[in-house]
């Protein structure tokens, strides 16, 4: 009889009945809501336990962050300031004046440190130290978040050096008057820096006491220091002004009107000058005799001019009158002409040259004429060259004959005309020299007379500036009398000076710092990190769009959770002893056969009784396993659903129907040449179709030969419809592989076939939406669903404490008692005996 350990099928009842479409209302025992808030908590420290990392990753990063950010600031110093302020006491006049103390006025001294306070007292503090004269005054206490966070990388901000420190204004260089005139640039300048200084200040009276404490902070310790100095004194000149404010008013309307008088008093000046420099007379005191005497040199000049026009003007005359005599030889004028004596220069010239060549042609006349002589001894006077030398002898008397009258003409006609052209020219000259000196007596004349005129002129100038300059004498004598009024006012005012407020010490700056607190913020950038990696785990976790537990598939899916196949290590087999020898494997696609007391093969068996109840009335024949993604153990799921299938006694198959990446064929060890494809391609030959698995006889696999390139139409044909009746004649269950459900229609065609689809889904990776889409796509087409399986449970999750609670504590193997073995270890013989 056959052995069949399935639990025996619920009775048929019409409230068992459903439909081929609907679900069936079993509900794993893995979603129990009592063991789920059990385990709450624990679900809260495994959703930080799975990103542990990041958090400690996140922890780590902001804490050195800080850590690094905070060291590269620069320490903060404190000076402080003590300062006295006392109620204002009427000063005594007399022995008879009666000092009335009129008690502490709470109000008077709140209003003075709300005074200290005054963000304009601070910027007069700035101009008076010069600070606003720096860009770089305050370093690096002005820059944005931004700025800071670069500062990490880029060398961050020093404590500044002794030598490198704020040079700060002496007090002989600080504004004491108005402020001075600053720039736009200088003065957003100065409102900048007077904010910062003023958001590190504070002001602190001690309790019962007329001391106020006046507090700076500054990463500078020496401008700490003398900004809370400056601010003391600021302050104290500031309450005298406002209590001297009538008297200074007073003494400012005097100041006033010296430099009013003052600038009259330059303007008269300035005119005065301008008017003596138009008019022409001297700036000097003497400047009557220095125009006298430059008006009797210009006349001196003027006589001379005239006296020596006169005595050219009678030679001229002479010299015209000799000339009309025919006496021009006589006139000395004539030797003195320079053109005279370069004529005759030159005509003594050419005479001594023209004598010169006379000379020379007497030579050569006389040589010719021995030449002539030698040759007439041996020759006759027709011999050629002897008339050659004639004409020769004959052409040098004919250019002595004309040389010789030329210098005659020259001594005899030249003469005269040089004597005429030298008597012209000494007249020209003559002529020449009068009009010159006629010229210079006009103009020393005209400078004469213009020079006269202009002394008339300046005698009346200097009447109407002996008026201006009496004028300019009264305002000196005016401005000597307000300058002493001034003198007297600024010391009454000194000695009316309040003295109510005082400064008792000089200000050190400080030796040690006091911030910033380091510990206390990397140790609070740690806490915050921490949270905020806490929270991002959650937040990860919440937006996490895969399956994670069993509640999540019957929140989102409203399907049953048929098992929980849990992760399968190594160290898991160890825990109970069964880790395999050496030279042995194991896979998780056949644990079932080959490791049968594993968690794993465990889950599996709880698989097959979900399965066998998940239809009312009858198990379920053909089923299909798919996921929605590749990767999510969908085979391996099929493989194990079949072994204990099969290990319940009852013939099954399983049939390789993933036919764009098979994988059954290589867990069993069998070839893949032949298979499903070769059947669905024409071949009838169900014996080479069907193999039977080595260690499991009632389990038979179909595997899917050769890749096709039509696959999906090889799984809708009608022999695959055949095939599948022609198994379900033979097998009690058929189990169908098939490809990823979202990726390929192979799943949606098969799922039509069989009697129902059992979805695998892998913890923490498969997406709730895929398989919604799948969930509706199947419905679309008449398709059932049994449940899903959640493949991957890891350790440390609510559903994998079920194993290792349930599973591990009851069958460590520390625990079995010895005195029962194993079946595995009693021989064949001694099991049929017993």
């Amino acid at each position: 009889m056959e052995n069949d350990q399935r639990l025996t099928p619920l009775p048929k009842s019409a409230d068992l009945h459903v439909g081929h479409h609907e679900y069936s209302s079993y509900s794993s025992f893995y979603d129990d809501e009592t063991i789920e808030s059990k385990r709450s908590v624990k679900q809260y420290f495994a959703i930080i336990y799975k990103r542990l990392p990041i958090i400690l990753a996140l922890s780590i990063l902001v804490t050195a962050g800080a850590a690094f950010f905070m060291y590269r600031q620069p320490s903060i110093y404190e000076a402080q300031t003590t300062m006295i302020i006392e109620a204002r006491k009427p000063k005594i006049q007399s022995k008879d004046s009666i000092n009335i103390n009129f008690g502490e006025d709470i109000n008077y001294y709140n209003t003075q440190l709300k005074l200290l306070q005054n963000p304009d007292l601070m910027k007069e503090v700035v101009i008076r130290l010069g600070l606003y004269r720096d860009p770089n005054a305050m370093g690096n206490q002005d820059r944005g978040l931004l700025s800071g966070f670069r500062s990490i990388f880029s060398g961050g901000a020093k404590a500044p050096e002794k030598e490198n420190s704020l040079p700060v204004i002496s007090d002989a260089e600080a504004q004491t008057g108005e402020e001075s005139k600053l720039t736009p640039e200088e003065n957003t300048r100065a409102e900048i820096y007077a904010s910062q200084l003023a958001g590190n200040l504070k002001v602190e009276q001690q309790e019962r006491t007329n001391i106020v404490y006046i507090s700076v902070q500054n990463p500078n310790p020496e401008l700490a220091a003398k900004v809370s100095r400056k601010v003391a004194e600021v302050f104290i000149d500031d309450n005298a002004n406002r209590e001297m404010k009538g008297s200074s008013d007073a003494l400012a309307e005097l100041k006033k009107s010296i430099e009013d008088l003052k600038a009259t008093i330059n303007d008269d000046e300035e005119k005065l000058i301008g008017e003596m420099k138009d008019s022409g007379l001297p700036l000097a005191d003497n400047g009557q005799d220095l125009a006298k005497t430059r008006l009797q040199g210009l006349s001196e000049t003027w006589m001379k001019s005239l006296e020596n026009r006169r005595q050219i003007e009678a030679r001229y005359n002479a010299a015209v009158q000799a000339s009309s005599r025919g006496e021009g030889a006589t006139i000395p004028d004539i030797y003195e002409n320079k053109v005279f004596q370069d004529t005759m220069r030159i005509n003594a010239e050419r005479k001594g040259k023209l004598q010169d060549q006379i000379r020379d042609i007497e030579t050569k006349i006389q040589a010719s004429e021995t030449e002539k002589s030698e040759l007439l001894v041996k020759y006759t006077p027709e011999y050629s060259k002897v008339k050659e030398m004639q004409q020769r002898i004959d052409s040098l008397t004919a250019a002595k004959t004309k040389t010789e009258a030329e210098v005659s003409r020259i001594i005899e006609s030249d003469q005269k005309k040089i004597e005429k052209d030298a008597l012209s020219g000494a007249l020209a000259s003559l002529r020449a020299q009068l009009d010159a000196a006629r010229k210079q007596e006009g103009q020393s004349q005209a400078i004469y007379e213009t020079e006269s005129a202009k002394a008339n002129v300046q005698g009346q100038a200097e009447t109407r500036l002996t008026t201006d300059k009496r004028k300019i004498d009264t305002n000196r004598t005016l401005l000597d009398s307000y300058m002493q009024q001034l003198q007297e006012r600024e010391l009454a005012l000194d000695s009316s000076r309040p003295d109510n407020i005082k400064l008792p010490s000089e200000t050190l700056a400080p030796t040690a710092p006091i911030g910033p607190n380091r510990a206390r913020n990397i140790f609070v950038a740690f806490l915050v990190s921490l949270i905020a990696g806490i929270g991002l785990a959650f937040l990860m976790d919440y937006l996490d769009d895969s399956v994670k537990s069993s509640d999540d598939v019957s929140r989102h899916l409203a399907l049953p959770t048929l098992a929980l196949i849990p992760h399968y290590f190594a160290h898991d087999k160890r825990k109970l002893g069964l880790a395999p020898q050496a030279g042995e494997t194991s896979q998780a696609a056949l644990i079932t056969l080959e490791d049968t007391r594993s968690p794993m093969a465990e889950a599996y068996r709880h698989l097959r009784t979900s399965l066998l109840f998940s239809s009312a009335g009858k198990p379920p024949q053909t089923i299909l396993v798919t996921s929605s993604q590749p990767s999510e153990g969908k085979t391996t799921t099929a493989i194990n659903t079949a072994i204990t299938l099969a290990q319940s006694d009852a013939d099954v198959v399983i049939i390789d129907c993933d036919l764009r990446r098979p994988r059954v064929h290589n867990y069993f060890g069998f070839e893949n040449t032949q298979g499903l494809t070769n059947y669905l391609s024409g071949e009838r030959q169900t014996e080479n179709l069907l193999r039977t698995c080595p260690d499991l006889p009632r389990l038979k696999v179909v595997t899917s030969g050769p890749i096709p390139p039509n696959p999906a139409e090889l799984l809708s044909s009608n022999e695959m419809k055949n095939l599948l009746q022609f198994l379900r004649g033979r097998f009690k269950h058929v189990i169908i592989d098939s490809p990823p459900a979202i990726s390929f229609t192979d799943a949606a065609i098969l799922s039509t076939l069989v009697d129902g689809v059992v979805l695998v889904a892998m913890a923490g990776k498969s997406s709730i939406h895929l398989m919604r889409r799948f969930k509706q796509r199947l419905g679309n087409i008449g398709a059932r669903i049994y449940g899903v399986v959640i493949n991957g449970i890891k350790s440390g999750s609510a559903e994998y404490e079920y194993y290792g609670s349930g599973y591990y504590n009851y069958y460590k193997a520390s625990d079995l008692d010895d005195s029962t073995p194993m079946m595995e270890d009693i021989s064949p013989l001694h099991r049929t005996k017993g």
